[in-house]
């Protein structure tokens, strides 16, 4: 499952309208981050790309992405320490996202 909502709906302290604003929030600010990231990484922009990445990190374990949390965070570490194998690390995001905004869209729509 890329996304529990019942894990980030109680992250957001069980209050279904900030967890809701959360969602949304997700959807308009980071709906291109796969392509925002390679963008930066190839432009040479190492430093802004990890740090998109490190500051998605817990925003994804907060509405409940943990597996899209998961692979950013391995992302990160590649980004760090093993560059040849960012490419990778950013197809595995990239799959990853896709999964979770197509699950965070069909529970958006279901709620509202």
């Amino acid at each position: 499952m890329p996304v529990s909502f019942s894990l980030g709906l109680y992250r957001c302290v069980r209050d279904p309208a900030l967890y809701m604003r959360l969602l949304m929030r997700f959807l308009t600010t980071r709906l291109t981050m796969p392509q925002d990231i390679h963008r930066l990484w190839s432009q040479g922009e190492q430093e802004e790309a990890r740090r998109v990445v490190h500051s998605a990190i817990s925003s994804l374990g907060t509405i409940g992405a943990l597996p899209l949390a998961d692979v950013a965070r391995a992302l990160h570490v590649a980004m760090s320490s093993d560059p040849a194998g960012v490419p990778a690390q950013l197809d595995a995001f990239t799959r990853e996202h896709a999964l979770a905004v197509a699950a965070i869209r069909q529970y958006v729509e279901r709620q509202g």
